[in-house]
């Protein structure tokens, strides 16, 4: 065997190796969707000037909605406008047959917390001297 280390893939090599997994996934799980499937989504709130003053990143698949970037612009924290964010990523994933939310965060557990996340698992030193809080909170109750 011939180990290969390629420190800077190309789209196509990153692909091939991606197309060889979701196989794999497909072949364990056949009622996944596929990436393909993902639904991007991105919420922005401007000010009453046009300024970009906060906004939200997800993606919604698998059943899960993942939170990936959720940003207020300094003196618009703790005015409500994080968790209204919040609250919409989650209607629109329960809407698109989410029963889970996750993300992770390094300082805003307590944010989270007060939305109804709990911690499910904490990696230290990412970045170093901190605690990268893993964190969900279940959307939707799924019957067997």
């Amino acid at each position: 065997m011939e180990f290969e280390f390629i420190e800077s893939p190309s789209k196509e090599q990153i692909n091939e190796l991606t197309d060889q997994f979701n196989q794999y996934v497909s072949s364990v799980w056949p009622d996944v969707p596929p990436e393909s499937e993902d639904q991007i989504i991105l919420y922005r709130v401007h000010n009453n000037q046009g300024e970009y003053v906060a906004g939200l990143l997800a993606n919604c698949y698998w059943n899960g909605l993942e939170i990936d970037t959720l940003w207020v612009s300094e003196p618009l924290r703790g005015n409500g406008i994080g968790s209204k964010l919040v609250h919409q990523a989650e209607q629109f994933a329960i809407e698109h047959g989410a029963v889970i939310a996750f993300l992770k965060t390094v300082n805003a557990k307590l944010f989270y917390e007060k939305l109804g996340y709990k911690v499910y698992g904490i990696l230290e030193d990412r970045p170093i001297g901190t605690l990268l809080y893993h964190m969900k909170k279940r959307l939707q109750v799924v019957l067997q």
